[in-house]
């Protein structure tokens, strides 16, 4: 498996952390079939954090709690960048609208950081 693109924007956070309650949720899919939300939080000392939810085609589920534990990172788009890249590695896993989903969500977050 390849790396995330994306590994260069995360500080790994090194201490024990309790998951935060999420900030906010940014739901990346349209589809009723397969959903994915990735949560974002912002921690006292400025750095961001990530978790996300996938809800697949055939009922299950995947998480990962919003937590330091998953790396700091400067920007909530950082984050979510970070996060999306991640997903990025599991495309085949995905329905092709759910991979048209994933790859449009990159492009938005790429694009923000030109303007």
């Amino acid at each position: 498996m390849s790396k995330n693109p994306y590994e260069y924007l995360k500080t790994d956070c090194l201490e024990d952390v309790a998951p935060v309650e999420s900030q906010s949720t940014w739901q990346v899919t349209d589809s009723n079939d397969e959903s994915i939300f990735i949560h974002t939080s912002q921690l006292p000392d400025g750095h961001w954090v990530y978790g996300y939810m996938v809800y697949w085609k055939n009922g299950r589920q995947s998480m990962l709690r919003t937590s330091a534990e998953n790396g700091l990172f400067n920007s909530q788009r950082e984050s979510q960048l970070y996060a999306i890249g991640f997903m990025r590695l599991y495309l085949s896993y995905f329905q092709a609208e759910t991979r048209d989903a994933i790859t449009r969500a990159e492009s938005r977050l790429i694009q923000a950081e030109l303007f």
